[in-house]
């Protein structure tokens, strides 16, 4: 402010009458806005430790337990094993229905495991109703033994372990099967043209069968099935020496562990 213009104030404020002006109140301060503050959690709580149903050393025990008695096809002790596994924990029943059903046809109930098997396969593998039966047909063709075995049921085990006697293990009972299969064939009729199991294998009887005693060491035997079962169409009209000089070069070049063995 100029000299002059301070001066000239005072004298104002000097005067009768008159005072000085009051100082304009300043306007209060804004209060900052108040924040809604949270509500206090709880303190979180420590889970407490999971205790297991059951000691997993034990449940993995009694289904190995389990698998070895059926690969050994004792059918009653793998349901043995079964048995304590539900009574130890009833959910585990449902993860172990496929053993179960197998365990059952070991143990003489065929029709019970296979029906067992079937809805499982449609239920949880989303198999087509007649996949699944095809399908537990040759799970049955291994694990059926006696009880309520159908005709169908023994002539499919009797063609399955034909092949396994002819490209898998040696056996003993080809000759067996190669028996049972005759006598079955007539009375299991097929169930249509899809039924590869009964329109196919047999016709190939003659040289599974072979197949399955050449395996077991017996030469002669097996050209003699080859020959008694080998399709007959064209060779019934050639005399039976030159009938058996066809069957024989066939039969050595389609058997080789009889290639050279006197027949």
């Amino acid at each position: 402010m100029r000299l002059s213009g301070f001066v000239a104030l005072l004298l104002l404020a000097c005067q009768p009458g008159s005072r000085a002006p009051e100082p304009v109140a300043s306007a209060p301060a804004a209060r900052p806005q108040e924040v809604a503050r949270p509500e206090p959690r709880p303190a979180p709580t420590e889970p407490g430790p999971v205790v297991p149903a059951m000691p997993l050393g034990e449940v993995a025990v009694l289904v190995q337990a389990a698998n070895r008695k059926l690969m050994h096809d004792d059918g009653k002790g793998c349901l043995e094993e079964l048995d304590k596994l539900k009574a130890l924990d009833p959910k585990l029943e449902s993860t172990l229905i496929g053993i179960r059903a197998q365990c059952e046809m070991l143990a003489g109930r065929c029709q019970a495991g296979k029906q067992v098997l079937t809805d499982y396969y449609v239920r949880e593998l989303n198999m087509a109703p007649e996949v699944a039966k095809t399908s537990v047909e040759g799970v049955a063709s291994m694990r059926c033994r006696g009880g309520d075995e159908t005709d169908r049921d023994r002539l499919l085990r009797a063609l399955r372990e034909l092949v396994d006697g002819a490209y898998i293990t040696t056996r003993t009972d080809c000759a067996a099967n190669v028996k049972r299969v005759k006598a079955l064939l007539p009375k299991v009729p097929s169930t249509g043209p899809d039924d590869s199991q009964i329109n196919s294998s047999p016709k190939a009887l003659f040289h599974t069968g072979a197949a399955c005693l050449a395996r077991a060491g017996d030469c002669k035997a097996a050209f003699q099935v080859y020959r008694d079962e080998f399709p007959s169409a064209g060779l019934e009209k050639l005399p039976e020496k030159e009938r058996r000089a066809v069957l024989e070069k066939s039969f050595r070049s389609g058997i080789e562990r009889c290639k050279d063995a006197p027949l």
